[in-house]
């Protein structure tokens, strides 16, 4: 399943490895897993002004939480 993220850049997030870090820990930390889930895809809006990353969600990742839980 995919999923994406919007991400306002600032001062911190102007180089791509601290986007891609910031999709990565948000992702995660949405998903509720240790791992980073895949980004497939990060662009830039410029009408708007905000990059949007594309991750790849687990299924079996969501089932095993929610038997946890």
């Amino acid at each position: 399943m995919l999923k994406a993220l919007v991400i306002v850049p600032n001062e911190k997030t102007r180089e791509v490895g601290a986007l891609l870090a910031v999709a990565r820990a948000e992702a995660r930390r949405r998903e509720k897993i240790e791992q980073n889930p895949p980004i497939l895809a990060l662009r830039y809006f410029s009408d708007m002004g905000v990059y949007v990353a594309v991750y790849e969600a687990s299924e079996t990742q969501k089932q095993t939480q929610q038997k946890k839980g």
